[in-house]
């Protein structure tokens, strides 16, 4: 089973520490996998399994942040691959918005970002989970409504883009003060 949580936590200036958390057990949409982060999993996951012959390539087709669709092969003999470097470093970003529109498998970006930020990333084997972690600390105060996780993934055309892996809205939003620190935490168990 697949399950993601998602912990939010704001370090107030003065000391006081608020912590929300977010956990989806199961598969929405009628057991089909309605949720973005399930689908992307389900990408992943057949990527890792596909049938590749000598010499060929197993590819996923995404939607960028500019909105224009994009092909991006995760198992092949050349570069850029989906796990390929080739463009740039690769490295999980975690973004932070203020919409409250309803998640949409078909989200390529947060419906309003105020920031993304480089996150920094744990796996523990142990306890077969996987944490991804983004801070960000605003100059002024703001609303915390939607949190996103984002990959920089290397296209066919070797340009590095950004693709939106999970969007998940917060309810209620949550009140950051400026000069305080909000960190998403997202975790991936199986």
């Amino acid at each position: 089973m697949f399950r993601k949580e998602i912990i939010i936590v704001v370090e107030g200036k003065d000391g006081r520490v608020e912590t929300r958390r977010i956990t989806v057990d199961k598969v929405g949409d009628g057991g089909r996998g309605g949720d973005l982060v399930t689908l992307w999993a389900l990408r992943l996951i057949c990527c890792l399994f596909a049938n590749v012959p000598n010499g060929g390539s197993a590819s996923i087709s995404f939607v960028d942040l500019t909105g224009a669709g994009r092909t991006v092969g995760c198992i092949s003999y050349y570069s850029p691959s989906f796990l390929s470097s080739r463009c740039g470093g690769r490295a999980p970003f975690v973004g932070f918005g203020s919409s409250s529109a309803t998640p949409s498998r078909s989200d390529y970006r947060l419906a309003s970002e105020l920031a993304r930020v480089q996150a920094s990333y744990v796996v523990d084997e142990s306890a077969f989970e996987c944490r991804i972690v983004g801070s960000w600390t605003p100059t002024a105060s703001v609303s915390i409504c939607e949190v996103g996780l984002y990959m920089r993934v290397c296209d066919y055309e070797n340009v590095a883009r950004f693709v939106l892996f999970d969007r998940s809205v917060l309810s209620p939003c949550i009140s950051v003060p400026g000069g305080s620190t909000v960190t998403a935490t997202y975790v991936f168990r199986f």
